[in-house]
């Protein structure tokens, strides 16, 4: 697929179906397996592109894995053998395979292996990906990865979350919390009519005025929440929720906020804050930025009876010659949360990167740890 420039509008949402607009506008949850399954990808006439099918329905199912298990799944390539979308260097040739991002797992085939396993329109791959007793637990996600494809599949959909069990060995407080997943998915706004283009535009509020310093500002792509437009995400007031965050996005930043409220992390990229120090437990923050295949889970809090909350994407100024990721909302009353803009300022910084200036330059600070896996500290039994 060829590069795309201009401004990305991070939760304007759009379904992956024909009439996306007309759907009801309260966030829905993918189905969740545990165990051995058939995961297919296909071709969606209604969408005009290539979609997941898990039990004859167009979803991605949540994968949940207990450390020291295997996930077993069955993937068919139905794909058409001659495909209507171009990829990175022509028309796409429809192959496909899975990689499953984040999991320390073996390279080797029937596992992570995106190399020598790799199915055509027609065939099928059997995976076994065993997923390590000392993995830590959080949040991870799969997604197709054929080299020069994987950026048009990815676009159209194609991937999922991964949830290790067990985070709540390190936070108890999470037990009998409501717990959202939300995958945050692009959308070539080029695939959709000029009518439906037009209201999705006034339904994620893009505002008047450029963002950041990139020369071109036109909006080629949004992202898409769950496969809802502005949606609306249910939460009582004084409510603490579970939000667990995945930009499943080939290339786009999210920097998150929720105004008038705070998000209290938990983890980042599947790795809970306090996994190797005790001493560390959430971390309170008015804004994270999330990378592009990054991840995030944070505890959220409903607003006050009558009030209302903005679930908001930050404008991200990359520099003159790079995307802009453009500010839009999702706003929320005491009962429901749904789509509202917020202009940028410094992301927060993670995992000890620092991002300074204007124009994408400054400084980063990286940080590494010497680890190996058996000398981990052993999750807590009790707080």
């Amino acid at each position: 697929m060829s590069r795309m420039r201009g401004c990305l509008i991070v939760f304007g949402v759009l379904a992956f179906i024909s009439s996306p607009l007309a759907q009801q506008n309260t966030i829905t949850d993918a189905p969740e397996v545990s165990y051995p399954f058939t995961l297919t990808a296909q071709y969606d006439p209604e969408a005009g592109h290539n979609v997941f099918s898990y039990r004859g329905e167009i979803v991605p199912p949540t994968i949940r894995v207990v450390p020291g298990s295997t996930i077993k799944l069955r993937y068919v390539n139905h794909l058409p053998a001659h495909s209507r979308e171009q990829c990175a260097t022509g028309p796409c040739r429809d192959m496909s395979n899975l990689h499953f991002h984040g999991l320390h797992v073996s390279p080797q085939r029937p596992q992570d292996d995106v190399l020598t396993m790799m199915s055509m329109p027609g065939q099928e791959l059997n995976y076994e990906v065993h997923v390590p007793s000392y993995a830590s637990p959080g949040l991870y996600w799969y997604h197709t990865h054929p080299h020069g494809e994987s950026a048009r599949q990815d676009l159209d959909g194609m991937s999922g979350a991964i949830i290790v069990e067990g985070i709540d060995k390190y936070y108890p407080e999470l037990r009998g919390m409501k717990e959202r997943v939300l995958i945050l998915r692009e959308i070539d706004l080029g695939d959709v009519s000029d009518q439906d283009r037009k209201e999705i535009e006034k339904r994620v509020s893009i505002p008047v005025g450029r963002c950041g310093t990139a020369t071109e500002q036109n909006i080629e792509r949004v992202l898409t929440l769950n496969g809802k437009v502005r949606p609306r995400i249910p939460i009582s007031p004084g409510e603490r929720q579970f939000w667990r965050i995945v930009n499943a996005s080939p290339d786009r930043y999210a920097d998150l906020q929720i105004g008038g409220n705070q998000l209290e992390i938990v983890a980042l990229d599947g790795m809970p804050l306090s996994y190797h120090d005790s001493s560390r437990h959430t971390r309170t923050v008015d804004h994270i930025l999330v990378a592009p295949a990054g991840r995030v889970e944070a505890i959220v809090t409903g607003p006050p009876t009558g009030k209302r909350a903005t679930l908001s994407a930050r404008c991200i100024d990359t520099g003159s010659t790079a995307d802009s990721s453009c500010p839009i909302r999702l706003r929320a009353s005491s009962r429901r949360m749904s789509t509202a803009r917020a202009r940028s300022s410094t992301p927060a910084p993670i995992n000890g990167a620092r991002r300074t200036g204007a124009g994408g330059r400054g400084t980063r600070q990286l940080f590494w740890r010497r680890m190996s896996a058996p000398s981990r500290r052993k999750a807590p039994t009790a707080r």
